[in-house]
């Protein structure tokens, strides 16, 4: 079953390779979606795929995306509905 997970990461999100790093798994785990820094300084992640790749990501965003971040303060909401994205994007390169 596919499912769509959206995160929220507050806090030290500058210079951290958070983008970059987020981008990398869920194109490695095959999931697809969206990966930017929104107007209220946030990264902002969607994603959706199987259970078992999600479930794996989550693990991945729960022990630190980044190195270089003092913090890893995070929202995460759960989703059955599915947006159809057709790859991985990010505001980054």
């Amino acid at each position: 079953m596919n499912k769509r997970a959206s995160i929220k990461f507050f806090g030290d999100v500058y210079g951290t390779g958070y983008r970059f790093f987020i981008k990398q798994k869920a194109i490695e785990l095959g999931l697809k979606g969206y990966c930017r820094l929104n107007d209220a300084e946030q990264i902002e992640v969607e994603v959706e795929g199987s259970e078992k790749a999600l479930n794996e990501f989550l693990l991945f965003v729960q022990k630190g995306v980044s190195p270089q971040a003092d913090s890893n303060s995070f929202s995460l909401e759960l989703y059955d509905e599915l947006k159809g994205y057709v790859r991985m994007e990010s505001d980054i390169v």
